[in-house]
């Protein structure tokens, strides 16, 4: 890889992780209510993610 592709990488990189970042201020500003479904998923998904880590963890497991 050349200087100006490493160039190029570490600025999409840094691209990609601004936008990211800022997106969700622009989508939801703070002087509109959160909607119903981002407030339903932030209530439903951390027992749905460790429901996956427990399956995850034991699907190797054996029985007997």
């Amino acid at each position: 890889m050349t200087s100006v592709q490493a160039l190029i990488t570490i600025g999409i990189i840094a691209l990609c992780t601004l936008l990211t970042r800022a997106l969700p201020f622009w989508v939801f500003p703070a002087g509109r209510p959160t909607p119903k479904w981002v407030a339903y998923l932030g209530n439903v998904l951390p027992y749905a993610i460790i429901g996956m880590l427990i399956v995850y963890c034991l699907k190797d497991t054996a029985l007997l």
